[in-house]
């Protein structure tokens, strides 16, 4: 028995991968070369100076913003501690 495949079947890669060997043959002949997407470019760019910047320099700004951030909060308690002891005199 022989099986041909109708010139307006329409066809997918998935689709061929189930037929019988002849027909996939058939099929594939058909298809072509795959076309591949061409990739979109970015709506915004961007910045240079954020694409260029190294390493080093991006772990140091993080490492000072963080060491501000604890300084920050030592000054903080500290000052609570400080005015809890005065409370804890004055109620002496």
């Amino acid at each position: 028995m022989e099986t041909h495949l109708a010139p307006d079947e329409p066809l997918s890669p998935e689709l061929v991968l189930v037929l019988p060997p002849e027909l996939r043959a058939q099929a594939l002949a058909r298809l072509g070369p795959p076309v591949w997407p061409t990739p979109r470019r970015p709506a915004v760019e961007p910045p240079a100076a954020a694409v260029e910047r190294p390493f080093a320099a991006s772990l140091g700004t993080m490492l000072v913003a963080r060491v501000g951030q604890l300084a920050l909060i030592f000054v903080a308690v500290t000052i609570l501690i400080l005015v809890m002891s005065l409370v804890a005199n004055a109620m002496r």
